[in-house]
């Protein structure tokens, strides 16, 4: 089994040199990605045919966290996520976006609602929402995009580190079918009309645990269940608000079970490599296991997002 696991860490580097080479903003030409929030990365040497504003809302994931091997903080912000592959990506369109990431970690569908309970992130009466609607209000001639990353995490304590709990998923599932539709609604009147919300369903990092044995695939089967049950609800709550849908799934192949040779002999579930290869689940400590995406994982999700993006503004 250790020798799958360092299979599947050279997996995701050959990966991440592949996404390298679709994102090679990360050139002498560009500013880093570690610019500081409020700046554009926008290549300088591509024409800018349009302006505007990146605002990505959401919780850990959405700061780009990735694990540090730091014992009892293994978790930190980077300047590689999403929201900053996106922007590098757009860049490569001619479109400047300035990002502002406001996400906090831990947050769910139901805190970012909540007004009289503080979070470490914000000061009542502050919170991401409030933070999020008088940004939008501010910028309300401006043209923009907003992300919406929440759900995750009112499911994964339903699966991680614990067995999959199937009480727990039907309770998570249902209050964000309940709440959602609240967070999609207070954001987007707050919006101009220019803005375009995108919505991201979720890549299945408990796959890895078909690595454990018998009793591992049948949590990791357990775990795609869940998730395919949450992005099915979140796709139909952000069509029916008029929210673009970001497939991330598809780019993980959370889905494909087609079976392939494992070094040593035997055959593994797709699926079960990418999530191996696109987070930080198949690490030992001190870095892993970790449900983060690592840097392909990050860039697989901005292609997700792009792809439903104009290609022109």
């Amino acid at each position: 089994m250790n020798r799958l696991v360092r299979y599947f860490l050279a997996s995701a580097v050959v990966m991440a040199l592949a996404v390298g080479v679709y994102l090679i903003a990360r050139s002498s030409d560009a500013v880093p990605a570690s610019a500081a929030p409020g700046t554009s990365t926008t290549k300088t040497s591509i024409p800018v045919t349009m302006t505007g504003f990146y605002l990505a809302v959401g919780a850990s994931s959405s700061l780009g966290f990735q694990p540090t091997g730091i014992v009892h903080h293994n978790g930190r912000r980077t300047p590689d996520g999403y929201a900053n592959d996106l922007v590098l990506l757009e860049g490569y369109q001619g479109v400047a976006l300035t990002l502002d990431q406001i996400g906090c970690p831990g947050e769910t569908v139901q805190t970012i609602l909540e007004t009289k309970v503080a979070d470490h992130c914000y000061t009542l009466p502050q919170t991401q929402m409030t933070q999020a609607v008088a940004f939008l209000k501010s910028n309300q001639s401006s043209a923009g995009v907003v992300t919406v990353d929440l759900g995750f995490n009112n499911i994964r304590l339903c699966l991680w580190p614990i067995v999959v709990n199937e009480g727990c998923v039907n309770q998570a599932i249902a209050a964000a079918q309940v709440d959602m539709p609240k967070v999609l609604k207070e954001l987007k009147n707050a919006a101009g009309p220019r803005v375009r919300f995108v919505g991201l369903e979720y890549y299945d990092p408990f796959l890895s645990r078909y690595l454990k044995g018998a009793a591992g695939s049948a949590d990791a089967t357990a775990s795609l269940v869940a998730m395919d049950r949450l992005n099915a609800l979140l796709g139909q709550v952000y069509r029916a608000a008029g929210v673009l849908v970001a497939n991330v799934p598809a780019l993980f192949q959370n889905d494909v079970t087609t079976r392939v040779p494992a070094p040593g002999g035997g055959v593994i579930p797709e699926n079960v490599v990418q999530a191996c290869a696109t987070t930080w689940m198949c690490y030992s400590a001190p870095f892993g296991p970790d449900d983060h995406p690592n840097d392909a994982g990050y860039a697989l999700i901005a292609q997700a997002i792009a792809a439903v993006l104009p290609k022109s503004w």
